[in-house]
């Protein structure tokens, strides 16, 4: 933002330099310039005085006199218009100065008004004004539809503008009173299955229900058959992931982003269906997984994992018990909410050394690694589920690149 702002008074002052030259040089002759005219009056009085006397002495005939007089007027004349220029080159200062104030009054103005100020804004203070505004207009919203309740498409729009908030009880809330058209549309079941699985940090039997609903409503909705695939595939069902992610790469732009991953995800779907391993129920998710098989802590981390230490705070000791359960997971620091990697825990365990990977991901192609920063979250579970609840106790890490060791979490955190 600095660098900006120095740019453009550059650009300004060599503007300026370069349009008032004119103006600067006329302004260096104009030093005196009011009294020139009276000057000039004095030396024609003067000059006059001296014939007069000249034809009184007789040294100067009538003819010479009136000669030398005309001669006079006339140079008398000409140092008048000369000096009405140099006046006018006067009024011209002044007017190069009222540019200079103007011009840059102008622009700022214009760019104020036809410009984008907050563009230059730091990154941070962007996203917490759009957020504020966000929350405005969904707060407006809210009022219209407790005041006109039937409104389905209303309703779908501010579960939609919930979602995009992080605030899940509220979207849930307003999934539900869309009414009977929810049951109706696959669209909607789909997006509703979708906030469920941020919301749960992962899928769950309602999530699970609703993407069935969505695919006999409609057996090629693309969001329906992403999320059953990723659901497939973190509970090993490798050859039912592949068959839904096979329906929907041929409705993807080819050579898109998107179709790159499900290209990259059906590939891999693909290489493990001949070797599921059995004894996995389904829709087993890492999360589950790491709780059949208590904690999970290889000895070495790599680029694709995190790992450190979760503690919980001295103050916070009496408010667990040895058997609340510890959620563990790794989330994107600029994406979606999904977690990247979880582990499971009890708080007997604690403190603990932990270390989250691409092993745990959920879907093949969001994990740690694909990451620019993540951040660890640990939530100490009342409830046992990893869906938020209240008296939870939390805490999280700073953000950190993936590979990074020793992250350091502090639980000392009470969810109201």
């Amino acid at each position: 933002m600095i660098t900006f702002y120095f740019a453009v008074a550059t650009l300004v002052v060599v503007a300026l330099a370069l349009l008032l030259r004119p103006w600067w040089f006329a302004g260096r002759r104009t030093v005196g310039a009011d009294s020139l005219p009276a000057l000039n009056a004095a030396i024609h009085r003067d000059r006059l005085a001296e014939l007069e006397r000249d034809r009184g002495n007789g040294t100067l005939s009538a003819a010479d006199f009136a000669e030398a007089r005309e001669e006079l007027q006339r140079q008398l004349l000409d140092d008048t218009a000369a000096t009405e220029v140099v006046i006018a080159d006067g009024a011209s200062r002044k007017s190069g100065i009222a540019i200079a104030f103007l011009l840059p009054l102008a622009a700022v103005g214009l760019y104020a008004l036809l410009g984008s100020p907050s563009a230059v804004l730091p990154g941070p203070v962007q996203t917490q004004r759009a957020t504020a505004d966000m929350e405005q207009l969904t707060a407006k919203l809210a009022s219209k539809l407790e005041q006109n309740p039937d409104n389905p498409e209303g309703w779908a729009m501010l579960a939609r503008s919930y979602t995009s908030l992080g605030r899940w009880d509220d979207a849930e809330r307003a999934y539900k009173r869309i009414g009977p058209d929810l049951d109706r549309n696959a669209e909607l079941l789909a997006e509703f299955a979708e906030m469920l699985v941020q919301k749960n940090n992962g899928f769950d039997a309602r999530s699970r229900e609703l993407i069935g609903k969505a695919l006999r409503l409609d057996a090629n909705n693309m969001l329906a058959l992403f999320l059953g695939g990723g659901d497939a595939f973190g509970g090993e069902r490798y050859a039912e992931a592949a068959a839904l992610w096979e329906r929907l790469l041929p409705q993807l732009e080819p050579g898109s982003q998107d179709a790159g991953m499900v290209e990259s995800s059906l590939a891999k779907a693909r290489e493990r269906s001949g070797g599921a391993k059995p004894g996995v129920g389904a829709g087993a998710s890492p999360a589950g997984k790491a709780a059949n098989g208590a904690v999970k802590t290889p000895a070495k981390a790599t680029a694709n994992s995190v790992s450190g230490r979760v503690e919980l705070a001295p103050p916070l000791k009496d408010k667990a018990r040895p058997d609340d359960v510890v959620f563990i997971f790794a989330r994107a620091v600029d994406g979606p909410r999904m977690p990247l990697a979880a582990q499971r825990a009890r708080v007997a365990d604690l403190p603990m050394e932990f270390m989250l990977d691409d092993g745990q991901a959920l879907m093949p192609e969001a994990t740690i690694s694909s990451a620019q920063q993540v951040r660890v979250e640990v939530r100490v579970s009342k409830s046992g589920k990893a869906t938020p609840g209240k008296g939870d106790l939390t805490g999280k890490s700073v953000a950190v690149k993936p590979g990074a060791k020793g992250v350091k979490i502090v639980i000392d955190q009470i969810d109201p």
